[in-house]
């Protein structure tokens, strides 16, 4: 009768753990399918500093190292979404500064900085499709001690 009562004790402690093991991996899987349909991936990572402060005219900065970024469809369906970019710091006339934005090795969109507000692009990505992005900024009139640091979110 002991050893009865042991095994069905180990039973019933391993049924608890497979039933934990279940509700957990379920809610895990509910908020990643939620919460990660894109896989946004970064080179460096997604905040930047701007790397030259030198004037430059738009042909000359797109000589100038691109901050490059992915973004991968990992649901099960069409994603839309927002391509963000948000100042951490600046000192910077946004007159001054601007920018030219590849898609797949296709320039989409360009223009001052001072025109985005916050959404750089926007755009729908299909089941199993991949986005490769570049970005450059730079500026186009001179700025003394030029500072602007910001990073790049992707809102879906």
């Amino acid at each position: 009768m002991k050893k009865l009562g042991k095994i069905i004790l180990v039973l019933g402690i391993c049924l608890s753990m497979v039933g934990i093991s279940y509700i957990v991996t379920k809610y895990l899987d509910k908020n990643m399918y939620l919460n990660t349909n894109l896989l946004v991936t970064f080179e460096d990572n997604k905040e930047f500093n701007l790397e030259s402060l030198d004037v430059l005219n738009k042909e000359e900065a797109r000589e100038v190292y691109p901050n490059k970024f992915t973004i991968e469809n990992r649901s099960l369906k069409s994603v839309k979404y927002n391509v963000i970019l948000k100042e951490i710091e600046t000192n910077i006339n946004k007159e001054n500064l601007s920018y030219i934005l590849y898609l797949n090795d296709k320039e989409v969109k360009s223009g001052k900085v001072s025109e985005i507000n916050e959404v750089l692009y926007t755009k729908e990505i299909g089941l199993k499709k991949t986005d490769e992005y570049k970005l450059y900024l730079y500026l186009t009139e001179k700025e003394t001690d030029a500072k602007y640091n910001y990073k790049i979110e992707i809102d879906s």
